[in-house]
């Protein structure tokens, strides 16, 4: 794992090393207790719809509409492309464990394609950035075993793509089930209003998950990673 520091402003700083390791394909950190070697693959998850410039990360089957927050972190509008580390695993022999397949390891929105210099928390308004030594919980809480990246202002149709129509069929559930056997990541637009959604299994399922949001040198941020805790870290 990438050495943590307290800069001048108390605020934790993962340097360099950081998450760009989660998104390069090969072998990545240390092996299991059973031997086992962790292998990254990364997925492109298509682009995500920033029309606000305003992301929200959260748990797409259990948040109402009117408690979806964004980062206090903004970028420009646009649309921005997402991707995800999926960890795969090679038993002592270098033979693949089919029964486990893949989890979701990370997810990325990329704002900027350059290195980021320092991450730290992304974090809702009025949270205050972790303090180092004592470093408490943050992140959102998943119950459905599923995460998301959208606009703030795609909320409404994300309920719409979440929730059953009439036919009792869910647009969200069903773009899910036709990746992965379940897992994704998939992209689904909201035909109303043309804004989407990337979704992807979180890991080993339900718990909390921190969003980390990668700056330059100049401080500007060049992406958001939320980790799922699989990768057995440096």
């Amino acid at each position: 794992m990438p050495l943590e520091v307290v800069d001048g402003m108390g605020a934790v700083a993962l340097i360099r090393s950081g998450f760009e390791r989660f998104f390069v394909d090969g072998p990545v950190g240390r092996p299991t207790g059973g031997g086992e070697q962790q292998v990254v693959t990364v997925q492109q998850a298509g682009e995500l719809a920033l029309p606000t410039g305003r992301l929200v990360a959260a748990d797409p089957f259990v948040l109402w509409p009117e408690d979806a927050e964004a980062f206090t972190d903004e970028v420009e509008p646009g649309s921005y492309p997402v991707s995800v580390s999926l960890v795969s695993y090679l038993d002592g022999d270098g033979v693949p464990d089919l029964r486990q397949g893949y989890r979701v390891a990370a997810a990325k929105v990329t704002v900027r394609d350059e290195p980021a210099y320092s991450w730290r928390p992304a974090v809702l308004p009025g949270e205050h950035v972790p303090m180092l030594p004592v470093m408490p919980e943050f992140g959102y809480e998943v119950k459905s075993s599923t995460g998301a990246f959208f606009d703030l202002s795609a909320a409404p149709a994300l309920d719409r793509l979440a929730s059953d129509d009439e036919a009792g069929d869910c647009a969200l559930i069903d773009a899910l089930n036709a990746v992965g056997g379940g897992r994704g990541p998939a992209t689904v637009t909201d035909p109303r209003t043309g804004l989407n959604v990337v979704a992807f299994s979180t890991g080993w399922g339900d718990g909390v998950y921190p969003t980390w949001v990668g700056r330059n040198t100049a401080g500007d941020p060049v992406a958001f990673v939320t980790d799922f805790f699989v990768i057995n870290k440096f």
